[in-house]
């Protein structure tokens, strides 16, 4: 399978996800991170590879999947990148990767899993049934046309977290970091916030769900950060509900960074 994102579809996942730093749209802020060109971001790629694992892994007779990416280095715009993948013992692995298989770009698997049990003491908040229907549409109308509802529901879940609850991470760091933005838009210069990993466990029904209007809410819980001088790094777990049924366990990875120089930016 072969994959290549242009500037087209990173301006369609930015307007998604609200995520417009430079390092995605700017080549001189790209270089300042030792990038060759325009990084794409890491949410945009993982997309098309997402729905593919979950085709693949359709017969597992599980009712719950999980699927797991490490993201090893950024894809470039307009790169040509290929995902292959390889059956396992009790998994399906993949990789994406440079088309010519000189660097890789994503690593993870796909595998059915027994049902997790979620356990929140953190209030949860009900997404606005009218901004998930504008945000579906939009979703469905350009990046995810025929992508499946798991794949769509992540994508909003964490496209949500990051216009709305960012903040929630730096409640839990110390002063180093100074005060921390409650949107991603809001992150200031001298702050590196980097994904380095996504794991989606959900339940096999989302494949099938329509439209996804039901209420959908999400409780944010298990944030695990560990610091040094100018760094965290860490996961934190998102619960997802589509009418007061858990269906999803999102957990992130993510590196928060303190720079020197004006490069606040996201992958």
């Amino acid at each position: 399978m072969q994959l290549q994102f242009g500037a087209e579809q990173i301006e369609a996942w930015a307007g998604l996800s609200g995520d417009r730093n430079p390092i995605h749209f700017d080549l001189e802020a790209a270089r300042r991170m030792d990038a060759a060109d325009v990084v794409v971001h890491g949410m945009l790629a993982l997309l098309p590879v997402k729905h593919r694992m979950g085709q693949v892994a359709q017969g597992l007779p599980q009712d719950w999947m999980q699927f797991k990416a490490l993201l090893k280095a950024p894809v470039l715009r307009d790169s040509a990148v290929a995902l292959s993948t390889r059956e396992r013992s009790d998994s399906t692995g993949f990789k994406l990767h440079s088309s010519d298989g000189g660097s890789e770009h994503v690593i993870g698997h796909v595998r059915a899993v027994e049902a997790p049990v979620w356990s929140s003491t953190t209030p949860g908040f009900l997404l606005a049934r009218e901004e998930v229907t504008a945000w579906l549409a939009r979703f469905r109308g350009n990046l995810g046309r025929d992508f499946d509802d798991w794949v769509a529901l992540d994508a909003l879940i964490f496209s949500h977290f990051l216009r709305h609850r960012l903040g929630m991470i730096f409640d839990c760091l110390s002063p180093q970091f100074g005060p921390g933005p409650d949107r991603l838009e809001d992150l200031s210069e001298h702050l590196l916030v980097v994904q380095t990993s996504h794991q989606i466990t959900f339940c096999t029904s989302l494949r099938s769900l329509g439209e996804l209007q039901a209420d959908i809410r999400c409780e944010i819980d298990n944030i695990h950060l560990i610091e040094s001088p100018g760094k965290a790094v860490g996961t934190l777990d998102l619960g997802v509900f589509v009418s007061d049924r858990h269906v999803m366990t999102i957990t992130l990875g993510l590196m928060i960074k303190a720079l020197p120089t004006s490069q606040g930016v996201m992958q």
